[in-house]
């Protein structure tokens, strides 16, 4: 089977290495940076299957994708839902998970309503594309509704209201064509101005109502849209339960301790999910496993030397403030032993971030 992945950056490739050994299996990559019609149309001819790395997909790339839906995993619906914040929200209500109040905005009336309808704080977010913290904007006053539209405003946004919640975590699961839906464990991220700084697992202190929770809204998540591939949750913790914050419909950084620390990894289920191969276990196969990314700078890294249970991956990529360039795995065989190593690890974050 000939499978293409739309998109060649850091996912895509450990897509394709996630199955190397099947040799039933030719994965092929497109760079979305260099699109041409005819180049997309060619590499669609070629491929018997069409995933995807992002979702952050051109519209008039889905255009094309739109001709091709028999091909396309996970599917174009739910590509669709999941670029656009208003109906990935509407998604999640439908399938009964819980979320932050909310309301589309569409001029700087449409902010100013949201503040009085949703009280202040609120985050204003663009509806598609923004990650990392990108195309988003806090407001903490009335008087901020204006600067918050002359900033990302001139477009669909959703004004979100706040959540008091005590950490954020994430559950994913890889769901076949069958409806069987295999889950992680869950791990409890750390973020540092929006961009994700580690993972852990296991996840401090969780209550197994919580869990089962979390298991409960992917499950129904991915079987309310029919869903094929690995798709990510990401949860904030409350005192009265978990709450959706976003969607990633694919792979996901948080997951990326699973290529060590699973039996097998968010990357391979997705592909044999896709390709109609029964999928992998997903428990994890040390007591304490973390995933810390690398971010601008790649010389902390070297810290890593010699640490047993420590595994670098680096993505190739140029250098450059707030750039995601690779990521380190730690596994042991205690949390205590996890977090002496993330402490000699500590120069691959910003101060303060890691203060076990």
């Amino acid at each position: 089977m000939k499978i293409g992945i739309l998109g060649n950056g850091q996912l895509g490739q450990m897509l394709e290495a996630s199955v190397t050994d099947l040799t039933d299996l030719d994965i092929s990559l497109y760079d979305l940076r260099a699109h041409s019609d005819e180049a997309l149309e060619a590499f669609i001819a070629a491929n018997d299957l069409i995933s995807y790395e992002t979702e952050n997909i051109p519209a008039h790339i889905v255009a094309v994708l739109e001709g091709h839906a028999d091909k396309l995993a996970p599917g174009l619906n739910a590509l669709k839902v999941f670029q656009n914040r208003l109906l990935e929200k509407n998604a999640l209500r439908a399938a009964g998970i819980a979320t932050a109040d909310f309301c589309a905005v569409n001029s700087l009336a449409d902010v100013k309503a949201a503040v009085e309808q949703l009280g202040l704080p609120i985050v204003l977010k663009t509806t598609t594309e923004g990650y990392d913290g990108k195309g988003q904007f806090v407001l903490r006053s009335p008087d901020d509704a204006e600067p918050a539209w002359q900033a990302i405003g001139g477009r669909e946004l959703i004004a979100e209201a706040f959540v008091t919640f005590s950490r954020e975590t994430s559950v994913i699961a890889s769901r076949s064509a069958d409806g069987k839906v295999v889950i992680w464990p869950m791990t409890e991220n750390v973020h540092h101005e929006g961009i994700l700084r580690y993972s852990l697992y296991p996840c401090a202190g969780l209550s197994d109502a919580k869990a089962e929770q979390a298991r409960t809204y992917i499950t129904d998540l991915a079987n309310s849209l029919n869903y094929v591939g690995t798709i990510t949750l990401e949860l904030f913790d409350t005192e009265t339960g978990l709450v959706a914050n976003e969607v990633a419909p694919r792979v996901h950084n948080s997951g990326h301790w699973s290529i060590e620390g699973a039996e097998a990894s968010q990357f391979r289920n997705h592909m044999l999910a896709i390709s109609g191969k029964p999928l992998g276990a997903t428990d994890a196969l040390y007591p304490a496993v973390a995933m810390l990314n690398v971010i601008g700078d790649e010389t902390p890294t070297s810290a890593a030397a010699g640490l047993d249970g420590v595994y670098v991956h680096s993505y190739g990529k140029e250098a450059r403030p707030a750039r995601k360039l690779g990521h380190v795995t730690v596994t042991a065989q205690t949390v205590a032993e996890r977090d002496a190593s993330i402490t000699k690890l500590a120069g691959l974050m910003p101060a303060g971030v890691w203060n076990q």
